[in-house]
């Protein structure tokens, strides 16, 4: 891929949208921020009044908690980079993969969250997540809300920093991919982890994925499910028609495919691994990587 803009770098947003934008992406990861630099401090805010000794301050949690902060301080930089013009000198692969991640880890939040939280206040009543240990639901909250909100703005901001970037690239449909035997194997593989999501999405209490029982979960699980059945159908299929889209959906469903398996399995509940978790990851996250990389070289060779 050309690390050039463009010759249209009007972008899809005008200059003060973008900036607003970029301002909205680093405001809701604050209170993320905030939360995690307070734990490792040794506070106990947000978690339930009187509770007893906390797992918050264990040894794992605090390499999470550390790992999750430095996480969230690259969110900000990829956030200025796709808002300032130095951003389109930077090398595509310094962009390109941490935006993939974000998107991949944030896309069915930022979907499916809302959706199931108004599910779930309107069936069960509350929006409290069910696995929130020690903490209070509103933590529950306030951080995936700020995780959405985040989400929608780096959408925003990456679709309009590829309109300037590479937008020859995405005028063009992607290209079929080779060879067609690789192209099938990477479409089951994300067939199959997809089938996963929705199976733990449906199935009876305890039977699902460990520390995803709520309404609101559940509905993520369907989107992360959708999102990957809708970005492999997008880069293996052969079409003229609606490219930006295409490329759209490749991105957040190869995105979602590749990184919800390791996300799921960093976060496991009491670090136990499911083991069909750990199985169809290991199918659909290099699948999905080639699927996405090999459509992009394909597409620049072709410019």
């Amino acid at each position: 891929m050309t690390s050039r803009p463009s010759s249209d770098v009007r972008g899809l947003l005008s200059p003060n949208a973008r900036r607003v934008t970029a301002a909205i992406a680093v405001l809701a990861l604050l209170p993320y921020a905030v939360l995690k630099v307070m734990w490792l401090a040794g506070s106990r805010i947000g978690m339930v009044p009187g509770a007893g000794p906390s797992h918050m301050h264990d040894a794992r949690m605090e390499i999470g908690n550390v790992v999750t902060l430095v996480l969230a301080a690259i969110g900000v930089v990829v956030v200025l980079a796709l808002s300032q013009r130095w951003g389109l000198r930077t090398p595509w692969w310094v962009i390109v993969l941490p935006a993939a991640v974000a998107t991949g880890a944030l896309a069915p939040i930022a979907l499916g969250l809302p959706i199931g939280v108004v599910l779930q206040a309107a069936i069960a009543g509350d929006v409290s997540s069910g696995g929130e240990g020690d903490l209070l639901p509103a933590v529950f909250a306030v951080v995936y809300g700020g995780f959405a909100l985040y989400g929608i703005a780096l959408a925003a901001l990456f679709a309009d920093y590829a309109h300037r970037r590479w937008g020859a690239l995405l005028s063009a449909p992607p290209r079929a991919l080779r060879p067609p035997a690789a192209r099938v194997a990477a479409v089951a593989a994300l067939g199959a982890f997809a089938a996963a999501a929705v199976f733990w999405a449906l199935a009876p209490s305890g039977a699902g994925l460990a520390g995803w029982e709520s309404l609101a979960q559940r509905t993520v699980l369907v989107v992360v499910a959708l999102l990957t059945l809708l970005g492999g159908a997008a880069l293996a299929t052969a079409s003229p028609a609606r490219p930006r889209t295409r490329w759209a959906l490749g991105w957040i469903g190869c995105s979602t495919a590749a990184v919800q398996g390791p996300t799921l399995l960093l976060l496991a509940n009491d670090a136990t691994i499911d083991p069909l978790l750990l199985a169809v990851t290991i199918l659909a996250t290099p699948a999905a990587a080639w699927l996405g990389l090999s459509a992009l070289r394909r597409g620049a060779a072709h410019r």
